[in-house]
């Protein structure tokens, strides 16, 4: 397959940079609820995460139609349906809850690739399919690799839709000022990320998360089971 070298790498975040070790809503919980001062029904820490987790799986029926709502319209709706109030924002408890649930961890050699791209001058950024903020995500993404320079961090819980729909890429294209053939997009998954980079006129990548169980792979494909290897690749262009 002849390749041409890319001017932008475009990462996928979730398991494609950042491994979810562990997702525990209680801790989550537990960190905002000393900001609870009205609370008229004493609703427990136990309650409170039961309806989370229904409203949650709620949410989760418009993730399987593609389209992402906010953590923050989820507190929203679980403050109100419990008559609770915070002496803190939305924006808060949602950073509070990003910071405390999630166990998160940097993917095997990401670190090395970025600083590889970073000495062979080739831009990075990021689009990623998450309900948190993209300011979040962004924070996040710096607290793992410090030395990050991503030209952008695309949430789709900012824009309302997801990969892969074509609207999402397109938006990252617009952002790098640079055409579709000129960007390589990296992810771990066939449908969301390959498929939907590859319809937006990217060059995709399938990192092969061990994580994850792969069946059918498109023909002619670049896979990688190891991000380092797309260094590799790049090398011998």
């Amino acid at each position: 397959m002849q390749l041409t070298k890319p001017k932008m790498v475009i990462f996928d975040a979730g398991r494609t940079l950042m491994n979810y070790k562990e997702i525990n809503i209680r801790k989550g919980i537990e960190a905002y609820f000393p900001y609870i001062i009205s609370n008229p029904h004493n609703y427990s820490i136990e309650e409170i995460e039961k309806q989370d987790d229904e409203i949650f799986g709620i949410f989760d029926l418009c993730r399987e139609n593609r389209f992402e709502i906010p953590v923050k319209n989820k507190l929203r709706l679980l403050f109100d349906l419990l008559e609770i109030q915070l002496s803190i924002s939305l924006d808060e408890v949602a950073k509070i809850e990003w910071e405390e649930d999630p166990v998160i961890e940097a993917v095997n050699h990401a670190a090395e690739l970025l600083h590889w791209f970073i000495e062979k001058k080739i831009k990075t950024a990021v689009i990623s399919n998450i309900d948190y903020s993209g300011t979040l995500l962004k924070e996040k993404l710096k607290e793992i690799y410090p030395e990050n320079q991503f030209e952008f961090v695309i949430a789709s819980s900012d824009y309302g839709v997801m990969k892969p729909n074509r609207y999402i890429f397109q938006a990252g294209i617009v952002k790098s000022g640079l055409e579709a053939k000129d960007i390589w997009y990296v992810g771990d998954k066939v449908a969301v990320d390959v498929l939907g980079s590859k319809a937006a006129g990217m060059t995709p990548v399938l990192y092969k998360n061990p994580r994850n169980t792969y069946q059918e792979i498109p023909e002619n494909a670049i896979v990688v089971d190891d991000l380092m290897e797309i260094a590799s690749l790049l090398t011998q262009q």
